[in-house]
This record gives C-alpha cells, structure tokens and sequence, in this order.
C-alpha cells in the first residue's frame, strides 16, 4: 500500500486560528488623543443670595418643589398663609372647642341669688303699699349773721340757723341721728369752700308731728379752715350793697321705724337757698325776712 506522502500527515497549522489567538492575547492599543470625546463639565447652578431675616418665611427657589410643613421653623406661633404649602396641603383649620355645660352646683346659685332678688323686689312693694314711706318735710324759720367781718386776715362771722322737721307719715316714726349743716357764700362752686360747719342735736319726731331744731354755726374759730380769698372779695362787692345771700346745706341721717317693721336708715340732702341777710347799715348784724317758713329742698 502506498504511504502518503509527507506532507499529507502533518498536521496543517490553521492561519486563521492563529491570527485569533494573537487578538485574544494581546490587548488593542488605545485610541488616540484625538477620538477621545472631551470631558464634561459639571453644570452649576447659582443661587441667590438669601435676604431674609431668621424667623420669617422666605419664598422657595424656583425649579424646586414646595418644602413640606415643619411647626418648628416658624418662630411664631401663627403659620403662614395656607396658599404657601402649595396646593397638595389641605388648609389648616383651628379645631372647635365646645364650652362645657354648667355643673349643676353654679346653677343652684345663680337660681338662689335670682329667688332673693325677686323676694327682695316683692317685699319692698308690699312695703311700699302697707307702710307708704315719705320723706320728711324741712323749712327755714329764721336766719340770722351776727359780727360779721371782712377786714381782718382771717374772716369771722356767726350764723344761727332755725327750721323746722316735719315727719309726714302716718305708721313711720322718724329719728334724725346726724345732721351736719353747712354755710356757703351764694358764690361757691367747690363744695370745700364752705364758710361754717356745725352739727345739729339729734332728734326724733312722731308720726305726723313737727318738732323745731336750731344751731350756730361759726366761722373764723380756732381750727376752722381759712376762707377762699375770692369768696371773700364776691361778699365784699355785696356787702356794700347792703345784703349777702348764703346757702344752707344739711347731710342728714333718718331711720324710720314701725312696729312688727324692721327698721331702716336713709341718707338724705338738704339744701335751703336764697338767704339774703340784710345787715343793719354798717354793722355786722344781719338777718334774713322771712314772712313765712321758706321750704328746703331734700334729696334722697
């Protein structure tokens, strides 16, 4: 049998595995300088400069979404306005707070002080309509000034008042515990400008009867305040007219009483007027004429 020849049995040496495994082995050499793209640059963008103060909402930056609610970056206790959230956030509103019925303890009170008052208001008309309660009844009977002068320093004068208390009820007896008479120049204005002060006696009138009561006042005593310089001029112009006129004004104290009747005190405000003293040429002696007893007004 004929051998092959020689070159028949080797083996053949592939060119194109060869050219496979020298790509497999050695690395492709980099590319040039100039294929490579070149390198991006980072794009920053600017801000503006904040403005604001610590503790005031500031407007959020564009191209951001709204920053959520946080209570704790607001230094007041009122947040902004709902629309700054942003439409995604539901409006805040303040819860209700229902007051709590009254406990039945302050009910019992306010019924109780009602029911006195309406006892109250019903025992003073029954009062009214068993007992018909007036005020007394007061008038001038006499008026006189004695050493009355303007020429020294201190002025002096001595007044003595009469009158009259008549008690006009028919089941309340009267007593009159304090009377405190004042003289005032028919010029005063201030009610601290009073020429003198005296209290009356004390004393008690019956029902349907009238009793007489009477004091001096004196003006320039010891311990007596010093009169107004221009109420001294005023009743200097009219005492070279021949006459001054003074006021009398009383602060009384009555307590009326009845039997099976509690009884009850009242403050009243006497103010007799238009005295006009004429004095006796250019003596100091005065009096006030007075054809009938000059009624005074009272005040309850």
């Amino acid at each position: 049998m004929p051998s092959l020849p020689e070159e028949e049995t080797q083996p053949k040496n592939d060119s194109g595995s060869d050219q496979t495994s020298e790509r497999d082995t050695n690395p492709p050499p980099p590319p040039s300088p100039q294929s490579q793209p070149p390198p991006t640059q980072t794009q920053q963008q600017s801000y503006p400069p904040v403005m604001g103060f610590p503790g005031y909402p500031q407007a959020p930056y564009q191209n951001y979404p709204n920053p959520p609610y946080n209570h704790n970056q607001y230094a007041y206790a009122q947040a902004p306005p709902a629309s700054y959230y942003g439409s995604s956030y539901p409006p805040q509103q303040n819860p209700v707070y229902q007051t709590p019925p009254p406990s039945g303890f302050f009910r019992g009170i306010l019924t109780g002080l009602v029911l006195i008052a309406v006892f109250l208001c019903i025992s003073t008309t029954i009062t009214w309509l068993v007992l018909r309660p007036q005020i007394p009844v007061f008038s001038v009977t006499n008026f006189s000034v004695s050493n009355f002068n303007l020429t020294e320093p201190v002025f002096s004068a001595q007044f003595t008042a009469n009158l009259t208390v008549e008690n006009p009820n028919t089941k309340l007896t009267s007593y009159f515990n304090r009377i405190q008479g004042f003289i005032y120049n028919q010029n005063a204005v201030a009610e601290e400008d009073f020429l003198a002060m005296e209290y009356f006696q004390p004393v008690y009138v019956e029902t349907k009867k009238s009793v007489s009561i009477g004091e001096t006042l004196t003006a320039g005593g010891e311990g007596q305040r010093k009169v107004p310089s221009w109420v001294g001029e005023e009743m200097k112009k009219e005492r070279d007219t021949g006459t001054v006129s003074f006021n009398l004004w009383m602060a009384v104290s009555v307590t009326f009483k009845t039997d099976g009747w509690s009884a009850r005190e009242r403050g009243l405000k006497v103010f007799c007027g238009k005295l006009k003293v004429a004095f006796e040429g250019g003596s100091g002696n005065g009096a006030v004429l007075l054809p009938k007893p000059l009624p005074c007004l009272v005040y309850v």
